[in-house]
């Protein structure tokens, strides 16, 4: 089975809200809810991924503040099984409008309602950690 390392930004607002986007067509797990982020690449950092991911797919610069977890997780009920590794951290929008670029919709969803999102399996370990 397929294994991949990922990083998530946990990107909060001043309003107590955390940035969430939908997994766009053609993608594994397309139409669920994640925080954003990717892959993390040869001699590369986990905060050094983050901040290159949301500028590839969101166009936005951020600042990792704090490491929030880890969550593991095996998909094998779909096509192509695999398992992930995905590092969270909260982070600080620093500059940009978080332009949607592989993803469907954006929305800020309030700490306490981030259980009533249909959020992708992986992403649920660091929802509860986030609360």
């Amino acid at each position: 089975m397929k294994h991949v390392e990922v990083v998530c930004a946990v990107i909060k607002n001043d309003k107590n809200e955390i940035f969430c986007c939908k997994r766009g067509p053609g993608r594994a797990l397309e139409g669920y809810w994640e925080f954003p982020g990717g892959k993390v690449e040869a001699n590369e950092t986990h905060e050094e991924t983050i901040v290159r991911e949301i500028r590839e797919e969101l166009k936005t610069i951020i600042e990792p503040i704090i490491y929030i977890g880890v969550s593991n997780y095996e998909y094998t009920n779909i096509e192509k099984p695999f398992s992930i590794t995905m590092y969270a951290y909260e982070c600080k929008l620093i500059q940009g409008e978080l332009e949607l670029t592989e993803h469907t919709e954006k929305k800020w969803v309030n700490v306490d309602d981030l259980k009533s999102i249909n959020f992708a399996a992986a992403d649920l370990p660091i929802v509860e950690l986030i609360k």
